[in-house]
């Protein structure tokens, strides 16, 4: 039962509560102490990560700072000590990355922690070895200018939480994200990962942001446009992606608000609503953003982990980077790769013999009544992601009776829905992406059933990922395999694609692997990670809304959906069919 009296909480309780709030897992320690590092003034930083096959052993960050003179190492570590602010008058002016007082504390009161330090103007520096909070050791000791941080038995204290963690390979996949960003954000700055004695990767120091940015993700540097502007006290620099290369979710939108790396909805929302419709609806750019504005106007201290911030004037400051997004954006080339219209006529005009009757319109003579180029270009790709999933819809002859009624199509509304009627004249519409991921969906489950799902590339796709990504990889390749990707190393960061699934038909373009690991990062692996990746498989390549389709083409959607296992609903259970009963037709127009 608990005690009805007030009293206060003992040291040790107060550190782990503190200690749960800001060290939730091993990159939680890296970018604390990164952070710390960048406020010493340090111009090289290194990583050093050791591990065992089940987890991180032992962190150990390097940095040439100013160091921690002798008399204050000990007093570092405890609660809420900072050199960072004095007053709380100073949190309206505070430009470094910590100022609580929480991280080295926090970190000691939860794991073994050596420190060596000497700070400039010293003659000896100090070796502390500090566990569970409590000091075991402080010395004089030779050691150059700067700090040495070493934490391990990590979680010695809490074991329970360990239990929290996720696999290897995604909490290595976390840390090589947090190294990342600080490249990114701090191009200055010199960064070395180091993974087991093996480097991983250098950022070398004096560089640009889109040096830097080339250099860690090259495969998305040529597709990024340079942003920046000022107004109001308010200085935005950075990149934002072309509109051909979005992602599902935020995992690659990057935003730095005074030097502190931040996550905000509204911040990101702010970056895509400056796309306007350039880019589809719930999907979103990859971006790195630097921002700057008077402290005063910044609330960082609204969460343990500083990654919340509160800013005043808040619709000035997202309209401010709508406007900057909008205005990069403009006067760019923003067509999309890939065969061009003028390539998809020809090709159209020298292969008509050889398509099914009516599934290209022809030009008409009359100026009025000419079908424009997009729309026999959209036709033409139409046509051929049908020609993927209609052999193996085809009927065998096995299947039981189909419950799906037999429709008349009728036409298409807002080139996304496919009007159709039933025997009852009932009014039926079907949503046209939906259906058609419904079908490459059952179309991949026949596959893996009969043995057919990879089919080989001629010509090999050569992925460039990122530190992060590599170690993601290599923990759900198998899942990928299952489901018809079979890749191989081919070099440091470079993995080659050999196969895809054969549903995928001609996959010409890398960021169909891209999307599904970066949906990986986000979802997790743990968690039917199999299932995910069929449905992503099947949702890339399916007939997009907003595609103009000829008859037949609606016809054969129709027609393919009927010997789906289940018609009704897509593989992410959005409905794929709704109908308006005749009788409710009459009431809606006041016949009955």
């Amino acid at each position: 039962m608990p005690n009805p009296h007030i009293r206060l909480l003992d040291g040790d309780t107060i550190n782990q509560i503190a200690a749960g709030e800001v060290v939730e897992r091993p990159a939680s320690i890296v970018k604390e102490l990164i952070e710390n590092a960048i406020d010493a003034k340090a111009t090289t930083i290194t990583v050093e990560i050791s591990s065992n096959r089940k987890e991180v052993t032992r962190i150990r960050i390097i940095d040439d700072g100013c160091g921690i003179p002798t008399e204050e190492v000990s007093l570092a570590f405890s609660p809420h000590a900072t050199s960072k602010i004095q007053t709380a008058e100073d949190l309206n002016t505070c430009r470094t990355l910590g100022f609580r007082g929480e991280a080295l504390a926090s970190i000691a009161a939860i794991a073994y922690v050596t420190m060596v330090t000497r700070s400039k103007g010293e003659d000896a520096g100090t070796h502390l070895i500090i566990s569970g909070g409590e000091i075991l050791e402080n010395r004089a000791t030779g050691a150059p200018t700067g700090t040495t941080l070493t934490v391990e038995e990590i979680f010695f204290t809490t074991p329970a939480r360990r239990k929290f963690l996720k696999s290897l390979a995604t909490e290595l996949s976390r840390i090589s994200s947090v190294i990342e960003v600080f490249s990114l954000l701090y191009p200055e700055l010199t960064f070395r990962y180091l993974l087991n004695g093996q480097e991983k990767s250098t950022s070398h120091g004096t560089r640009t942001l889109g040096e830097v940015l080339r250099a860690l993700r090259p495969d998305e540097a040529a597709q990024m446009i340079q942003v920046s502007g000022e107004e109001n006290g308010i200085s935005l620099e950075g990149y934002i992606s072309h509109p051909e290369l979005i992602r599902q979710n935020t995992q690659r939108i990057l935003v730095a608000v005074n030097g502190r790396m931040i996550v905000s909805s509204r911040i990101s929302g702010a970056i895509r609503s400056g796309y306007g419709t350039l880019i589809p609806s719930h999907s979103f750019p990859v971006a790195v953003l630097k921002i700057n504005l008077d402290p005063a106007r910044v609330d960082a201290n609204i969460h343990p982990t500083k990654r919340e911030i509160r800013i005043s004037d808040e619709p000035e400051f997202l309209r401010f980077i709508v406007t900057r997004v909008k205005e990069a954006l403009q006067g760019q080339d923003l067509s999309h790769s890939g065969i061009s219209i003028k390539s998809e006529l020809h090709l159209v005009a020298d292969d008509q013999e050889n398509q099914s009757p009516g599934l290209i319109y022809r030009t008409s003579e009359t100026p009025a009544q000419r079908v424009c180029e997009a729309t026999l270009a959209g036709y033409r790709t139409t046509a051929r992601q049908l020609r993927r999933t209609r052999l193996l819809m085809e009927p065998t002859g096995a299947e039981e009776e189909s419950l799906f009624p037999p429709l008349k199509y009728i036409g298409q509304v807002a080139a996304t829905y496919l009007l159709a009627s039933n025997s009852s004249g009932d009014l039926i519409l079907i949503d046209q992406h939906a259906a058609h991921e419904r079908i490459r969906y059952d179309q991949l489950k026949r596959e893996q059933k009969e043995g057919t799902l990879s089919q080989e590339l001629l010509v090999p796709i050569v992925l460039q990922l990122s530190t992060s990504e590599v170690h993601l990889l290599s923990e759900i390749r198998s899942d990928l395999e299952k489901e018809g990707f079979h890749l191989e190393p081919f070099g440091k960061d470079t993995w080659c694609v050999r196969s895809v699934p054969v549903v995928l038909g001609r996959c010409e373009d890398p960021d169909a692997i891209k999307e599904i690991i970066s949906s990986a990062l986000v979802g997790g692996q743990e968690n039917r990670m199999s299932e995910s990746v069929s449905r992503m498989v099947a949702c890339r390549g399916a007939v997009k809304a907003g595609v103009i389709l000829t008859p037949e083409q609606g016809e054969e959607i129709i027609s393919q959906l009927s010997r789906t296992s289940e018609p009704y609903t897509c593989p992410h259970g959005r409905p794929t069919i709704i109908s308006f009963t005749r009788s409710k037709l009459e009431e809606l127009f006041r016949r009955r």
